[in-house]
């Protein structure tokens, strides 16, 4: 394993700074330029041995992000889509894992690996139930705001006389909003 970047050596805000250099597409002279006077000199080579670092982790997420969103675009949601793809892949790992086992065909489990593979189920479970309960809530939240949007829609279109008195009245109990 080789030795630590030198720039992961530097304050988290000087860090920060080179980061979001990056992600601005600086050059690596600006980042060396910017790191000096920022008090830090480091070499281009540093510098750029942490942006090739920096690009290949950042292609990674971007990666994950793609799939991800497929992922959720397929099955669901794309709140939260990463969280999503990656529960349903570690039940997926975990499933292949097991079916050997319940087959006859693979290693038996020893208890503390058993306890472990529980748990992780739970986990899964639970990080599974918590998105569910995410998705309803925000389902109820852009219901709310759609009915609180057509009570105001409706309310100003009965101040202006747009609207026949009746017509509004009938309208908003259609609606539910018993005013």
């Amino acid at each position: 394993m080789g030795r630590k970047s030198s720039i992961k050596t530097l304050p988290p805000q000087v860090q920060a700074a080179v980061v979001q250099a990056l992600e601005s597409s600086a050059t690596i002279d600006d980042i060396v330029a910017k790191l000096a006077e920022l008090g830090h000199t480091r070499s281009r080579s540093a510098v750029g041995r942490y942006a090739k670092d920096y690009a290949e982790v950042a292609k990674h997420q971007r990666d994950i992000r793609v799939v991800a969103e497929a992922f959720a675009s397929e099955f669901g949601s794309a709140d939260n889509a990463e969280g999503k793809f990656m529960v349903q892949m570690l039940t997926s790992i975990g499933a292949r894992m097991i079916l050997p086992m319940a087959t006859g065909d693979g290693e038996e489990l020893g208890s503390l690996d058993f306890q472990r593979l529980a748990k992780a189920t739970k986990d899964l479970l639970s990080s599974a139930k918590l998105d569910a309960e995410r998705d309803a809530r925000l389902r109820d939240e852009a219901k709310r705001e759609a009915q609180e949007e057509m009570r105001r829609k409706l309310d100003v279109a009965g101040k202006e006389g747009r609207i026949d008195p009746g017509a509004l009245q009938e309208a908003r109990r259609y609606l539910g909003f018993g005013d």
